[in-house]
């Protein structure tokens, strides 16, 4: 009868081979087995929602959902948003008036099927009917925080634009003119996008005076007297 000699090794192999699963974790320590990392595991799925696979659903204006991306690192693995995906709207139901100025926000939903990154401040400019720009660009606030927001399939965020009332000022130095409406790029991108709003603006910029002022990205729709 021939003696069998097991190493330690060997015994560990064989434990590792023959362990329940039950005894799973105890065995994967025993064994030198570290289990896969899943990258943006839980925070990085899409919310559920209304959802748009094409650019066509844009003008068909589904994928409106008011659910609320939620900032945070799950936004730095996420592509930027693109033109295609996203739908911008504005939102005269929770516009207001303070202090000279009107208050509109305008609302960004993602209307792809993946989620996407919107992070900083979106360029709007007023604009004549033929796209002229009229006056000076929206200025961004940066004297408020601005976010990194992951936005995921139907879900919605939103910028505030301030808008001056320009009768208050010397009409020879601001040119009142009516402004057809607001072209609205999304950051670091090129394309620009039209929405219809008539306003007066300055035909041209006003030295020290501000005549737009465009708020960061927040999450969500926007709520009427939120803004700041």
């Amino acid at each position: 009868m021939h003696s069998i000699r097991m190493t330690a090794g060997t015994a560990a192999a064989a434990l590792c081979r023959g362990t329940a699963v039950g005894a799973m974790a105890v065995v994967i320590a025993a064994c030198g087995i570290r289990p896969a990392h899943v990258a943006g595991a839980g925070s990085g799925s899409p919310a559920a929602g209304p959802r748009s696979a094409s650019p066509s659903a844009r003008s068909a204006g589904t994928g409106g959902g008011s659910a609320s991306p939620s900032p945070g690192s799950a936004g730095a693995t996420a592509v930027a948003c693109w033109p295609a995906g996203i739908r911008v709207t504005l939102d005269i139901r929770s516009a207001g008036v303070a202090a000279g100025s009107s208050y509109v926000p305008l609302d960004f939903t993602n209307v792809s099927a993946f989620p996407c990154r919107l992070a900083g401040f979106p360029t709007v400019t007023l604009t004549s009917r033929s796209g002229k720009q009229l006056g000076a660009g929206g200025q961004a606030d940066r004297g408020l925080a601005a976010e990194s927001l992951m936005l995921g399939a139907g879900q919605t965020a939103h910028v505030w634009l301030h808008l001056l009332d320009v009768m208050n000022l010397p009409p020879a130095s601001c040119r009142p003119v009516a402004a057809a409406g607001l072209r609205v790029a999304l950051p670091g991108q090129a394309s620009a996008i039209f929405i219809s709003h008539a306003v007066t603006t300055c035909g041209r910029p006003v030295h020290g005076t501000e005549i737009l002022i465009v708020d960061p990205f927040r999450p969500g729709q926007a709520r009427r007297g939120t803004a700041r």
